[in-house]
């Protein structure tokens, strides 16, 4: 990726995990440019656990697109191109993909980098792993001339992991975590055990594909694409709207208590981690969100999340996740908003 990347996201609905008409039809005619391609994302049906295998599925059927489009291999495009694809489309969350494409260059708007290391077995998901990700993120500021870290609107990491070690995905989200804070100077030092060591703006997926990792950096700045630019925030429970609505306001979107239209259709991608509260309380009062046999804790999380920030948005266009350890408080998580800024028809 060149130095200074400008970045502008195309959403697109999806009928169903194989549903990526959308997607063909843009690059068939050169609205999108298979080149230009940085990350996409994806939030699909499935239920969002160990055994949704709409998440591979879309995954390589992505790849296989973009391999034809640009006459490489598939495994090429996965080295080339982070994808992300979210299962759990609970509730009113709206299964959809977020392609992100080099844009136009600017006095300043949304900026993307993407970085990539390879983790060791033997230091995933420990203190070794967490300095390598703060390595990867100041790379990544360096590579868009960044040094104010209130500029980092969200950092997502794709984190290798070992499917078959119990516990080691949420111990690789932590060290991943809190290496992004880290590099940001959101914590002082890397301690794993500590649950108020947290990130305010990293997104972490546990991947089991190979010991590559890979980030994608958001970020206003200079050179940027002007049309859009990023807000992020903490949300301290599931309940947080008045914190969601806080970094709606910081993209000059108003909810009160939901956008408008016209703000609405501004939104262009919404992103959020959170879990359900450890401590079966929210404010004072039981949920069941834990000890649920039927319904798994995230599916209850991303569904609740979801509900708050759709409700917000006036959409739910909001790809929501579960595994939240160290991305936000203990019992919250964080959100980042994308949106088109005034004037621009998204």
């Amino acid at each position: 990726m060149d130095r200074m990347t400008a970045i502008f996201p195309t959403r697109l609905p999806m009928a169903a995990p194989d549903d990526l008409a959308g997607f063909e039809a843009m690059l068939a005619d050169g609205r999108l440019d298979p080149a230009g391609i940085v990350s996409i994302w994806c939030k699909t049906r499935g239920n969002g656990l160990r055994n949704d295998f709409t998440k591979p599925w879309v995954d390589l059927l992505l790849r296989l697109i973009l391999a034809r489009r640009l006459g490489i291999s598939e495994q090429a495009v996965a080295e080339r191109v982070p994808i992300l694809v979210s299962g759990g489309a609970e509730g009113l969350v709206s299964p959809h993909l977020v392609v992100w494409s080099r844009g136009r260059s600017g006095a300043r708007g949304l900026l993307a980098a993407v970085e990539r290391a390879v983790i060791a077995p033997r230091d995933q998901g420990g203190v070794l792993h967490a300095v390598a990700t703060a390595a990867m993120v100041r790379a990544a500021m360096t590579q868009l001339g960044l040094t104010d870290p209130a500029e980092i609107g969200l950092v997502l990491v794709r984190a290798p992991s070992d499917a078959a070690a119990p516990g080691q995905d949420a111990r690789v989200r932590i060290a991943a975590a809190q290496g992004v804070a880290l590099a940001l100077g959101q914590i002082p030092a890397i301690a794993l055990e500590e649950p108020d060591c947290f990130a305010h703006c990293a997104f972490v997926v546990a991947r089991h594909d190979g010991p590559g990792q890979q980030i994608l950096l958001l970020a206003n700045g200079p050179g940027g694409d002007p049309r859009a630019a990023i807000a992020a925030g903490l949300l301290e429970d599931p309940l947080d709207s008045p914190g969601a609505a806080a970094i709606l306001a910081r993209l000059g979107l108003i909810a009160a208590p939901q956008l408008p239209h016209a703000q609405s259709a501004r939104v262009l991608a919404a992103i959020s981690k959170g879990d359900a509260p450890r401590d079966g309380l929210i404010r004072g009062l039981p949920h069941a969100m834990l000890e649920d046999n039927d319904v798994a804790m995230h599916r209850h999380a991303r569904a609740a999340y979801g509900a708050m920030l759709g409700a917000l948005i006036g959409h739910g266009a909001v790809l929501v996740s579960g595994g939240a350890e160290a991305q936000g408080p203990p019992d919250g998580g964080f959100a980042a908003i994308i949106a088109a800024t005034a004037g621009e028809t998204p």
